[in-house]
Parts: C-alpha cells; structure tokens; sequence
C-alpha cells in the first residue's frame, strides 16, 4: 500500500520533549539559580512561550531566526528574573544539539520498515542539529532521504515543504505516499493538505481538532509498525 513513508523527527522518533526538559531545567537552575521547587512553573513558562512562537513560524508569521532571538528574552519577562537571554540560547543550542535519546522502539521500527519502504525525514528542526542527531542516534542509516525546513526553505505545513520531497521522487504519490507525525499543526495538517494519507502519533492522549482527520491514529511506535502489517 504505502512505499514512501515521509517520518517527522522529534517526539516521532527523537525524544526531544525529554531532552527539552532536562536541559531547560538545567539551564534554570544552574545559570538562574531557580529554585528545585519552582523550575517546573518556569520551565512551563518557557514551553509555552516556545510553542507560541514555532506555531506562528508554522504559520508564516514570523521568521524561523526570531524564535531563536526572543524566547528565552520573553521568558525571562515573563518569569521578571534577569539574565543574559542570549547566553541561555547558546547553552540551550548546545543541550538540544547533544540531545540524543530515542522514543521506544525508535530504532527496531526504522529497522523493519527500512527493509521494504523508502524512508524519508521530513522536519521543521535545524539542518545540522538534525543530522547531527540521527548520525549520533545511528538512526540515519535507515533514512534514504533527509529534509529540515532550514534546507527547504519551506516548513510544514506549508505545501512548498511537500513539493521538494515530491520533484524529488518522481515516483511518489498520494496513493503511495503517508506522512507520520506528532504535530497536528505540521504533520497531520501538512498531510491533509497536500491529500496524502497521514498517521498521527498520539503519545499525550490529545483531542483530535474537529477540522483534522488523520488516516490513522496510534498511541506508540509498536501500533505505528502494525499498520504496515
């Protein structure tokens, strides 16, 4: 059925969820001196603030280089502590370029499927910390094709992401094309819009947005590899 399997990278297959909390929390702690018993209040500042802005770059609203330049300044607002914003990004770049843990089952499932798919990554994350990643994780020995919105020029779910994979492989379409993913707002929406079938990875147990329509749903990389069976 499906040949092309288009995988988003973080919280799909790199657990960068995990990675953000460990060395946020660090970054608090050690260069803040935030308190044991409020880093998580500050570290849920940040993730909301993050978010925030990597939703308006999904939606063209802001450039990919001001998130960078501004959330760790609006969360040191937010948080009304001082600090030097720009010295927290470049430690942060640092932890999150080093982060290297894989969900469950990450591997044994790029393993299987690499055997009869071709496998493409399709992120919106940084090109050389993205392949840095997989080159550390080992997991870029099953991808025959890699692409970062920074090497696109395009994120999801813009349709100009999807045009580059598709001139690419003359071969594809949207009958034997899935696009798997976390993000609703990229992965899941990026897929529809361009009418290719999509499997959305609900790890957090999420409620499905009533204008999106995933093909597939799965809780796990273990269910994930069952749909191919």
């Amino acid at each position: 059925m499906y040949q092309y399997l288009i995988f988003d990278l973080d919280d799909t297959l790199l657990d960068f969820t995990g990675g953000e909390i460990a060395g946020i929390k660090s970054l608090f702690q050690d260069k803040l001196a935030i308190p044991a018993d409020q880093v998580d209040q500050a570290l849920a500042t940040y993730q909301e603030i993050n978010h925030g802005l990597w939703h308006q770059y999904e939606q063209d609203e802001i450039p990919r280089q001001q998130i960078f330049d501004t959330r760790f300044a609006l969360t040191l607002a937010a948080l009304k502590i001082d600090g030097d914003a720009a010295e927290l990004e470049n430690e942060y770049a640092y932890l999150r370029n080093h982060n290297f843990r894989l969900l469950p089952y990450a591997t044994d499932v790029l393993k299987n499927l690499s055997s009869d798919h071709t496998i493409i990554a399709g992120t919106n994350g940084q090109e050389a910390t993205q392949l840095l990643r997989l080159k550390e994780t080992g997991l870029d020995q099953y991808f025959d094709q890699i692409y970062t919105s920074e090497g696109v020029g395009a994120s999801k779910p813009d349709t100009e992401f999807f045009d580059k994979i598709f001139k690419d492989n003359p071969g594809m379409n949207a009958d034997n094309t899935v696009m798997i993913g976390d993000g609703l707002g990229s992965d899941i929406l990026g897929g529809q819009n361009y009418d290719l079938d999509t499997i959305w990875l609900n790890a957090k147990g999420q409620d499905l947005p009533a204008d999106l329509h995933p093909t597939h749903q799965v809780t796990n990389l273990v269910d994930l590899e069952k749909v191919f069976n």
